[in-house]
């Protein structure tokens, strides 16, 4: 009879450890701290870059945050080593100019970020090599989690918005 409560309190007790080692390192499902990495998060429609020889350009499309909670997207790089930058457009009418965003782009949850001609967009600032029609340039987003994912925008020929890319050279 000694044997089986000793048996029995070693069994709890080793039950009991094991339960509180097997969540220390992981939240309990559905706790605050249980996260989507905020990659994981985006989707992404429509994306398609201008086509450019030389000099400046931009990338656009939808990107929506599926999760429950805002993402950042931080930075956006390619393995052509452009600098590319999100851009916003500041001001009204006539008076709008473009500007590199100060911060990351937060996209609220269940909402779009919408980047287009004449408004938010991904900036290429100086390309090393043409964005040439038909083809695609994969660009990855870097969120603010430490987070990434590679994203294809297609590149085509794009006169519509008579934006003039150029003339921010000096950015």
């Amino acid at each position: 009879m000694k044997f089986q409560k000793t048996s029995a309190l070693a069994l709890g007790l080793t039950l009991l450890l094991a339960g509180c080692a097997q969540g220390a390192g992981s939240p309990a499902p559905g706790s605050e701290q249980q996260t989507v990495r905020q990659a994981e998060a985006l989707t992404t429609s429509e994306t398609w870059a201008k086509a450019a020889e030389s000099g400046m350009s931009a990338a656009f499309g939808t990107l929506h945050n599926s999760s429950g909670t805002p993402i950042a997207l931080h930075q956006v790089s390619n393995a052509q080593g452009d600098e590319i930058q999100i851009h916003e457009m500041r001001g009204t009418g006539t008076g709008m100019t473009m500007a590199q965003l100060e911060g990351d782009l937060v996209i609220e949850p269940g909402k779009d970020a919408v980047l287009a001609p004449g408004g938010n967009h991904l900036m290429f600032m100086d390309l090393q090599q043409p964005l040439v029609a038909a083809q695609t340039a994969r660009l990855t987003l870097e969120f603010a989690d430490g987070s990434s994912t590679e994203v294809d925008f297609p590149i085509r020929n794009f006169d519509g918005a008579k934006e003039s890319y150029d003339e921010h050279a000096g950015h």
